[in-house]
C-alpha cells in the first residue's frame, strides 16, 4: 500500500490524495507532516503610514484598506531529488481583512517524507465556480470574485492629512508562484521526523506602491501619488478606468521610478503588474518563477 498521503483541510470536510508509494520514487522511510497557512502582510491589516522609513510611503499619503479579498490554490511541493510530488488542487477565496492569527489553513500534508522538499508553488488564479470560501470570509465576496473572474478585490482610502482619495480595484491577474524560497534562499521546506512543518505563502499588500517592479529582493521606495494623479474628474475616488487612460509617462517620473523590464503604458499597466507579485513565501521570501494565468 502506498504509505504517503496528502489531507486537504477545508473547513468541516477533508478530502485524501495518495502521491507516493514504497520507495520507487525516492520516498523516506522516516514520515513527519506540512501544514500550510495563508498570511498576510501587515500592510494589509494595518496599513502604510506617511513617512521616510523604509516600509512608509514616501511621498505623504498613508493607506488603509477596507476590504482585501484574494483567490489561491493549487499547492504543490515536490523533490528535485526524486519523483514524489503533493498536490492539493483546491481553490479558496479568503478575506485577509479577517485573517485569523494562525492564518488559513489551506492544505495539510500528511505521512510524508521526512526530508527537504526544495521545490513548492501555489497559484493566485483567477478565481471560477468551485471556489470555496474559509473561516470569516463571507460567501457574498467569494460570489463576487467568482462571478467576475478576479484574483484580487481590494478597496481602501488615501490620505495625505488634506485630501483623501478611494479605490475599488477588481483584477483578473491570475499568476502562478514557483521556487519559492526564504529570505535567506533556502528552497522549499524540510519535513522533520515525526514532526510538523508550518509553510506560509504570505502575500503582500504594497507592491502598487514600490517603484520599481520587482524581481527578487524588494529593494523599493514607496509611493502613492500617482493613484491620487489619475482621479481625472476629481471625485475623490481614483477608478481603473480612469487609470487605463493615465499615461505612465505623466504619473511615474523617471526620478523616481524604475519600470524597466516590464511594457507599462499606462498606470493601470503598473497597478496589474504589481498585482502578478503580490504572492511571497514565509514572510518575505520570493518565488521567482511566474507565470500569467488564464
Amino acid at each position: 500500500m502506498c504509505g504517503i498521503r496528502a489531507q486537504l483541510v477545508a473547513l468541516s470536510s477533508a478530502a485524501l490524495f495518495v502521491v507516493g508509494c514504497g520507495g520507487e520514487d525516492g520516498a523516506t522511510a522516516e514520515k513527519g507532516s506540512a501544514q500550510i497557512f495563508v498570511e498576510a502582510e501587515d500592510t494589509i491589516p494595518n496599513g502604510l503610514a506617511a513617512g521616510m522609513g523604509e516600509e512608509d510611503i514616501q511621498d505623504g499619503w498613508s493607506v488603509d484598506y477596507e476590504r482585501f479579498l484574494i483567490t489561491i490554490g493549487n499547492i504543490r511541493a515536490s523533490r528535485s531529488d526524486a519523483t514524489e510530488t503533493l498536490t492539493a488542487p483546491d481553490v479558496y477565496v479568503l478575506d485577509l481583512k479577517k485573517v485569523p492569527a494562525g492564518g488559513y489553513v489551506v492544505a495539510t500534508f500528511e505521512d510524508v517524507s521526512a526530508t527537504r522538499w526544495d521545490r513548492f508553488g501555489f497559484d493566485l488564479p483567477n478565481a471560477k465556480p468551485g471556489a470555496k470560501g474559509l473561516g470569516d470570509t463571507a460567501e457574498a465576496d467569494v460570489t463576487l470574485l467568482v462571478d467576475n473572474g478576479y484574483s484580487l478585490y481590494i478597496e481602501g482610502t488615501l490620505d495625505n492629512g488634506t485630501t483623501q482619495k478611494t479605490f475599488r480595484w477588481g483584477l483578473a491577474a491570475g499568476t502562478s508562484y514557483d521556487d519559492c524560497a526564504t529570505e535567506d534562499e533556502i528552497p522549499g521546506f524540510a519535513v522533520p521526523a515525526g514532526g510538523t512543518v508550518p509553510v506560509k505563502p504570505t502575500i503582500h499588500g504594497d507592491h502598487w506602491f514600490f517603484n520599481n517592479i520587482t524581481a527578487g529582493a524588494e529593494v523599493t521606495a514607496r509611493y502613492a501619488q500617482y493613484i491620487a494623479d489619475a482621479d481625472a474628474n476629481n471625485d475623490g475616488e481614483t477608478t481603473l478606468d480612469e487609470l487605463k487612460q493615465t499615461k505612465a509617462a505623466d504619473v511615474f517620473p523617471p526620478d523616481k521610478y524604475s519600470l524597466a523590464g516590464v511594457p507599462i503604458e499606462t498606470a493601470y499597466d503598473y497597478v496589474l503588474a504589481q498585482a502578478r507579485t503580490l504572492g511571497d513565501y514565509q514572510g518575505d521570501g520570493e518565488c521567482p518563477t511566474r507565470k500569467v494565468l488564464p
